[in-house]
């Protein structure tokens, strides 16, 4: 008899343990899952206050640029406020860092969007492509591309963009993007972001990787205009490119270092320039693609809180009252 109450008191006793450890057991896990619970939280309360901080970069874009573009009468150069880079401004549990680009100092793939407007021939094609063809070709080969594929891929992208019919190429029918793995059709409108160039065929990863730090998409504009006075010697390729290489890459990279800290002061100025003397009369062809204004501009925010961290591209266009519009945003880094 007493060795079954001992039994039994030893059975009571692992059972009573048991249900200890269960009890620890579900704690433990509600106590993680309420760690858990009150982290996402946090993070989504942090990620959150470093949107709106981020959105709060374009509201100080838009005085920075006022501001400039107010005291210049409208000539923007690398001298002003907006074109420091490396700000970093402190914020209540984190810190906002933002740069500002140009995007006259870059090549506009819409451009290549114009209609052309030279006399045409019997078959009503063109005689001559359009001018911001011709640069972008010229672009192309300034990267070391040979000339025809260059030729090819400008056409190429013209019939991407363009609203009108094939221009040539042999990149340029609808049938040949149809014909892909996964098939789509040219876009035929304007893009909202360079990256789209990759959707264009012909256009490698590698001819990409080339041509990315000198081009960009400008929404819904189609002139291309090179400011002089923002462009950066490393992007000499690009001056040249648009000088038809009328001079080399190197030429132009002594004219874009010869200006001085405000850039150069009228337009008359740079087309002074001793490098651009041997080219004579082909600048008139030209010059109407280079100016000393910009009304378009790249905004490259990132705001932290915590350990959240927000990026921010935004396309601003600047108005005749000098106050920003925001054309597009977009989230996360694009390259």
């Amino acid at each position: 008899m007493m060795v079954t109450r001992k039994r039994q008191q030893g059975v009571a006793l692992l059972v009573v343990l048991l249900i200890v450890a269960l009890i620890a057991v579900i704690a433990t896990d509600i106590t993680s899952r309420n760690q858990i619970s009150v982290r996402r939280t946090i993070n989504l309360t942090e990620y959150d206050q470093a949107y709106w901080y981020a959105l709060s970069l374009e509201q100080l874009a838009n005085k920075v640029l006022k501001k400039d573009l107010d005291d210049s009468k409208g000539e923007v150069n690398l001298s002003q406020v907006w074109a420091q880079t490396g700000v970093v401004f402190p914020v209540e549990n984190g810190a906002l860092a933002g740069e500002i680009k140009d995007m006259r100092a870059c090549f506009n793939l819409n451009a290549l969007s114009v209609k052309a407007t030279q006399p045409q021939n019997n078959n009503g094609s063109p005689n001559q492509e359009p001018l911001a063809v011709q640069q972008f070709a010229s672009l192309l080969e300034a990267l070391s591309v040979e000339p025809f594929t260059a030729e090819q891929l400008a056409k190429s992208l013209r019939n991407y963009i363009d609203t009108s019919p094939a221009v040539g190429g042999y990149y340029g029918p609808d049938a040949e993007y149809e014909a892909r793995d996964v098939p789509y059709r040219a876009a035929k409108t304007m893009m909202s972001h360079r990256s789209e160039l990759r959707a264009v065929l012909g256009f490698t990863q590698k001819v990409y990787d080339k041509l990315a730090p000198y081009v960009c998409a400008i929404p819904g504009d189609d002139k291309q205009l090179i400011n002089i006075n923002t462009i950066q010697p490393e992007q000499a390729p690009l001056l040249a490119g648009m000088l038809l290489n009328q001079i080399s890459a190197d030429e132009a990279k002594g004219i874009i270092e010869s200006r001085g800290a405000k850039g150069y002061d009228d337009l008359q100025e740079f087309w002074s320039s001793p490098e651009l003397g041997s080219i004579g009369g082909n600048v008139d062809k030209v010059k109407s693609t280079f100016t000393n204004k910009s009304t378009y501009f790249e905004l490259d925010g990132k705001a932290k809180v915590g350990d959240a961290i927000f990026q921010l591209q935004s396309i601003l266009q600047v108005n005749k009252d000098h106050y920003v519009d925001v054309l597009s945003r977009q989230y996360g880094g694009q390259k």
